[in-house]
């Protein structure tokens, strides 16, 4: 029973209101309908997805990073790490130069800097 009421063809027709001349006449089911709206709607989301991802229009999206400003991003965090190597290479040298001025052992700077580079790569 369930199936049949899914199979039964309707007729839908398009007519006139002031002539009532039949324009369009279409002969649908149940079924049809449903599988009619179902790929209707991923199609337009499909559209819309790739209207989107694909096109210029996804910086109007918030949050979504406009390209010049990701690429000054990574630009900042490569110049922020040789930095921060610079600092680390200045503390460890001023160091060494205390060590040196008050008669202490000097520390080996390459020892220091290849731990630390191994120490980072973990």
């Amino acid at each position: 029973m369930g199936k049949k009421k899914f199979n039964r063809a309707y007729r839908l027709t398009v007519t006139e209101d002031e002539t009532h001349l039949q324009l369009r006449s279409y002969r649908v089911t149940r079924l049809g309908m449903v599988l009619t709206a179902i790929t209707s709607f991923v199609v337009i989301v499909g559209l819309l997805y790739a209207l989107i991802a694909f096109t210029p229009l996804r910086t109007t999206i918030p949050g979504y990073p406009d390209p010049h400003f990701r690429r000054e991003a990574v630009n900042n965090a490569i110049k922020i790490d040789s930095l921060e190597a610079a600092i680390t290479r200045w503390k460890l040298y001023s160091e060494n130069l205390s060590r040196v001025l008050s008669g202490d052992t000097t520390i080996n700077l390459d020892s220091l800097l290849v731990a630390r580079d191994t120490l980072s790569t973990k």
